[in-house]
């Protein structure tokens, strides 16, 4: 008995044995090695981990685009959402469908009594089926089903949303790593700039042409020449890091991409932003998901105030019993002492609450008040898709002509180093004539790059804002059209 129960005492502790919050609010947790996450599988990671991606050549940005669909979790999850919003429209559709229940049930009923012949013992067994249909509810079945299909519809358009997130996710990802590339060329270039002038400072002044603050002052602008490689290089590391996340692949993964196939087209005239914005009302998924958003508010009042009114519904049941009775010795078999039986039974029922504390008026006005702030919502998001658009359109302009100017300033600087740079050879320069046009080069470099940036990026958040991207003078559907 001892042993029993300190087995019991044992399974019940065991059994009870539960995670306890931290003991106090200034030491970190220590999880024991069970509730160690970090020492159970994660198939997530494996899964990451375990994708491939192809590094054998520079990939363009359309087959980083393919990658991305394959691997990234952004659309899968819209997908997921889509789905769940599609099984909720199955269970306001069941509504229309009449509800059955089968059902059963066994009992025992046994009497001792002071005389033998009294005594009961019978069982009792049977099944139930019963029908339900609702007949009639006000409209809140029907203003059900609208409701959660508006709502399917608002998530497959964020499924759509999600496409174009990605396409410019991806776009912009691409466009900061190969400008981080040409950051880096930029930076060697300047590099070996500084290092041509170095050395003839060296010379000038070993022959005593030259002065040891020249040397200084190009070796300062030397070292800064290398200082600048050093963080072009670590950005060219972070931009392949931030594109390989984008991809849904490891930091780590090796990626080669290939140089924009195309000219960044700039034929996009300001006549067309009124056209542009008219089509990103149109267009853009997110806006479409919101007005079905609201058709589902406006649904769910429906549904709300059905509740404020009775319902009627038919029913029907059948059952059928049978015995199995003893008295005393004896042992009846069905019908013997009770026939088996069965019945039927249908009905109309009407139900209707007809105080509820207000729960019901609350619940339509609360339903009201969220159709109107969506209504809100909606009309916020409209106006800033339209200020969106203009944006992005004045900034991709801006970004064209900063464009044309930073390529007349890399010519004017590239001509006025060169001379600069013969002037100093002969004597007709100053070191600090070089210096100052080695500078002027430099950042003429640095804005050309920056500027290629800007454009790539306003053209690809212009597309975006207008719910069409723009990837290499091609839109989404002629990208998907090459197997995007």
């Amino acid at each position: 008995m001892v042993s029993l129960s300190a087995a019991l005492l044992f399974f019940s502790i065991s059994g009870c044995q539960t995670t306890r919050a931290p003991k106090t609010p200034y030491q970190s947790w220590t999880p024991s090695a069970k509730e160690d996450i970090s020492l159970q599988d994660d198939p997530v990671r494996d899964s990451i981990a375990a994708q491939e991606v192809e590094t054998q050549r520079p990939l363009a940005l359309v087959e980083l685009i393919n990658i991305a669909l394959a691997n990234n979790p952004q659309t899968r999850q819209a997908w997921e959402d889509a789905r769940q919003y599609e099984a909720i429209e199955g269970q306001a559709q069941s509504r229309w469908y009449p509800q059955v229940t089968l059902s059963g049930d066994a009992s025992k009923h046994k009497v001792t009594a002071s005389q033998e012949v009294n005594d009961v013992n019978r069982l009792v067994y049977g099944p139930e089926i019963q029908l339900t249909y609702l007949l009639l509810d006000f409209g809140g079945r029907t203003a059900a089903v609208e409701e959660a299909m508006n709502m399917l519809l608002a998530a497959n358009y964020q499924f759509n949303q999600s496409f174009q997130d990605l396409l410019l996710n991806v776009s912009e990802a691409y466009y900061s790593l190969y400008s981080s590339y040409s950051r880096q060329e930029a930076a060697e270039a300047d590099v070996e700039d500084s290092q041509k002038v170095l050395e003839k400072a060296q010379q000038k002044y070993e022959v005593g042409l030259g002065s040891k603050l020249d040397l200084l002052q190009e070796q300062s602008n030397y070292d800064d020449a290398m200082y600048n490689l050093e963080q072009a290089k670590g950005e060219v590391k972070t931009a392949a890091g931030n594109l390989a996340e984008v991809l849904g692949l490891s930091a780590d993964t090796p990626i080669s991409i290939a140089s924009p196939a195309k000219e960044v087209p700039t034929d996009i005239s300001e006549e067309n932003v009124s056209a542009l914005i008219a089509e990103a009302l149109k267009r853009k998924p997110r806006i479409a998901a919101m007005r079905a958003t609201l058709k589902a508010k406006e649904a769910a009042v429906t549904v709300a105030n059905s509740e404020l009114w009775p319902t009627l519904s038919v029913s029907g049941s059948a059952d059928k019993n049978w015995y199995h009775s003893y008295a005393g010795d004896y042992y009846y078999e069905s019908g013997d002492a009770q026939g088996d039986d069965y019945g039927y039974k249908g009905y109309l029922a009407v139900q209707w609450n007809i105080f509820d504390g207000f729960y019901n008026l609350n619940k339509k006005r609360e339903a009201q008040a969220q159709r109107d702030a969506q209504r809100e919502l909606l009309a916020q998001e409209e106006l800033a898709a339209g200020t969106e658009v203009w944006n992005q359109y004045y900034n991709f302009r801006t970004a064209k002509e900063k464009l044309a100017y930073s390529k007349a300033f890399l010519e004017n600087a590239q001509g006025a180093y060169e001379l600069a740079l013969e002037g100093y050879n002969n004597g007709l320069k100053s070191i600090v004539d070089l210096l100052q046009a080695q500078s002027q080069l430099s950042s003429a470099r640095s804005k050309l790059i920056q500027t290629q940036k800007d454009l790539f990026f306003a053209l690809a958040e212009l597309a975006h804002a207008t719910g069409s991207m723009y990837l290499e003078g091609s839109l989404a559907e002629e990208i998907s059209e090459s197997g995007a």
